[in-house]
């Protein structure tokens, strides 16, 4: 599966250390003029309430003010990470979102269109395990791509 753009594979040992590989390494943030500040406001976030959702899925997120549209990639650990101690499960996908505070509408879109896609336990379960050749798995990565935001049929 190609790296780079809104899919990482992750290695980080923590839940900071693997939202900031995301961030500094997928390019669907190059448009975020100061990417300190967005891990900033991510962690800062993260402190407040962790972003995880349960089932192996975190969901990271912080504001932009100057970004014209929402940017969400995708970070997969093979072995997963401690994200909260409210659930057991290790967090195998850390999505990471830059959203503008006045685009509100299209931050919830956003994550409708994530939370439509891993509630499907069978997808879910090819995507945690890597199973980049599923059919699934590779039309979502390539909607993480395109930046296309679609709820799953």
């Amino acid at each position: 599966m190609p790296e780079g753009y809104a899919f990482k594979k992750i290695h980080g040992g923590d839940k900071y250390s693997a939202i900031d590989e995301v961030i500094r390494s997928c390019g669907v943030f190059d448009d975020v003029e100061d990417r300190n500040a967005f891990i900033k406001a991510v962690h800062d976030r993260e402190r407040i309430q962790s972003t995880g959702v349960g089932h192996g899925v975190a969901i990271a997120h912080g504001k932009v003010a100057s970004l014209p549209s929402c940017r969400i990639a995708l970070g997969w650990s093979r072995d997963g990470i401690a994200f909260d101690e409210k659930y057991s499960e290790p967090v195998r996908l850390v999505f990471v979102i830059a959203s503008s505070p006045s685009r509100q509408d299209e931050y919830i879109h956003a994550v409708s269109h994530i939370l439509s896609w891993v509630h499907d336990d069978r997808f879910c379960r090819a995507l945690k395990n890597g199973n980049f050749d599923d059919a699934e798995v590779r039309r979502f990565l390539g909607n993480m791509d395109a930046q296309r935001f679609e709820m799953k049929d």
